[in-house]
């Protein structure tokens, strides 16, 4: 392999088998890094992941720590080695993932290759969707990637995330089910007027939003020390202080600030808002469940 470049990163990207499926198809989401080399460290040995996904319309329901060729970087040809541990585990809108290599740092910098994939996840479509969407957390607190000498591996994101549209079934229905749909036809475009109005209706409300929901908020002032860390299983609300992707910092009433995993994705726009909720572990992170926002 090429020697390293000082100061040289691995890149990380994501992407998918498939830009659009149909309810009921399957489709891979592939993680891959690049930019590795024979130098001494500059292997990967292993990582500790947070993968967000739309649980409303997708299902994890496979994984693999293969490359393409069917072989796992991580777990190479070698004696003395005690194998390869891994494992990814859906919590609702979560995926923890990690993998640990038994290889040892000669065997990882001699024979692993530069770039390669060294995780796959199999995905159900379960319902419609414009943009189903599947991201890396990079702003997880304990997002790991370990270099082949057990220290921290240098990465930078090329792609962190991919989008899947989701179609209906386009199986032809049957002749009775054909005569059915006409007769209720009437009544569908009925409730597509009414769909159009809600959605005109919930436009003008947005634009009534005070500024401090439309705005981002101003600088907050440092953590209260003395505040304890809420945590699993508490019952919790505060004020949203910043949005990055499906993670929210909160301020808690008692003073305390958190980053947590949002159950559900809140638009930036909430930035300033109260917020409550049910805290519960996810993976490697707290996740909060059962979302109430107000302004």
């Amino acid at each position: 392999m090429a020697a390293a470049l000082p100061g040289q990163a691995a890149v990380i990207n994501l992407s998918s088998s498939a830009s659009s499926v149909a309810v009921g198809q399957s489709f891979n989401v592939d993680f891959r890094i690049s930019g590795l080399s024979g130098a001494a460290d500059d292997s990967l040995s292993g990582f500790d992941l947070t993968v967000m996904f739309d649980s409303r319309v997708l299902q994890l329901t496979g994984f693999s720590f293969a490359d393409a060729n069917g072989v796992n970087q991580l777990d190479l040809a070698e004696a003395a080695s005690f194998g390869f541990l891994g494992d990814a585990k859906a919590s609702g809108s979560l995926i923890d993932v990690f993998g640990l290599s038994g290889n040892s740092a000669t065997v990882l910098d001699a024979a692993q290759t530069d770039a390669f994939r060294f995780l796959s996840l199999n995905f159900k479509a379960l319902a419609p969707s414009a943009g189903a969407f599947i991201n890396l957390d990079k702003f997880d607190p304990e997002i790991l990637f370990v270099n082949s000498g057990a220290g921290g591996l240098p990465i930078n994101f090329g792609s962190d995330g991919v989008q899947i549209a989701i179609g209906q079934n386009t199986q032809v229905p049957e002749p009775g089910t054909l005569l059915l749909l006409l007769a209720a036809l009437p009544a569908l475009l009925l409730a597509r007027r009414r769909g159009a109005a809600a959605l005109a209706l919930s436009a003008g409300l947005a634009a009534t939003l005070p500024a401090s929901a439309q705005q981002p908020a101003p600088a907050q002032a440092s953590k209260d020390a003395s505040a304890p860390a809420a945590k699993a299983g508490d019952a919790i609300s505060g004020q949203i202080l910043e949005i990055k992707g499906q993670r929210a910092q909160i301020r808690m009433n008692n003073g305390s600030v958190q980053w947590v995993s949002l159950d559900t994705p809140v638009s930036n726009l909430l930035v300033g808002a109260k917020i409550s909720g049910k805290l519960v572990q996810g993976g490697d992170t707290l996740r909060l469940t059962n979302i109430s926002i107000s302004n």
